[in-house]
């Protein structure tokens, strides 16, 4: 591929992972009707399905690395023991695996064709900053009676890092999520050791 077919090809990435996010909203109202406690894009593939567009138009490291460590893990387990909070009603069963197939296919486009990469050091960085959008989430839950990022209930779905109903369920989460995020970056990491320990070159 050549600069101007990458840069191409990008813009047709986001531009239909942007407008899927957007046009499932009426199409949910269509259906059957839209609430707040259920459709809103509150959960972590939610937010990682609107990055996913956006880095296409707007590549910031930040936005790289929360799609990175959000996205890959959190919609591989999506694709793996899926849970349908919108339904699987007319084109939604089929929306559900385009939005997060384009979160991992996006999160790898950045990498491999891109040439984004995490930071040194960035996995338990973002970790920690995700931790901030627990009280965030867990405040609106408790306003509207919602369960988003599954912060009061725990998913319905046979997994084994769901651990036990709330709040232990929570610890699990973050076991999952720190092992997870160290997982997707240990290739990145054993990358920056071995160019550590890597002697440079004596020049005379």
């Amino acid at each position: 591929m050549t600069s101007k077919q990458v840069a191409y090809f990008a813009i047709v990435i986001g531009v239909v992972l942007i407008t899927r996010s957007i046009l499932v909203h009426p199409y949910v109202a269509y259906l059957k009707g839209w609430d707040i406690y259920n459709n809103l894009p509150l959960h972590m593939c939610g937010l990682a399905a609107i990055i996913s567009g956006v880095i296409m138009f707007y590549r910031k490291q930040w936005l790289y690395e929360l799609l990175y460590y959000w996205g890959i893990p959190g919609a591989f387990h999506s694709l793996l023991t899926p849970e349908f909070t919108k339904g699987t009603e007319g084109l939604l069963f089929i929306e559900y695996y385009i939005a997060h197939g384009g979160i991992i296919f996006s999160a790898l486009f950045c990498t491999l064709i891109l040439g984004l990469k995490p930071a040194k050091g960035s996995w338990w960085k973002i970790f920690l900053w995700s931790q901030l959008l627990l009280p965030v989430i867990g405040g609106f839950n408790w306003l509207i009676d919602a369960n988003y990022m599954y912060l009061c209930e725990p998913p319905i779905v046979d997994n084994p890092f769901i651990i036990g109903d709330f709040p232990e369920h929570l610890i699990g989460f973050e076991i999952a999520g720190l092992l997870h995020f160290a997982l997707v970056y240990l290739p990145f990491g054993l990358k920056y050791r071995y160019a550590s320990k890597t002697p440079r070159p004596v020049t005379i």
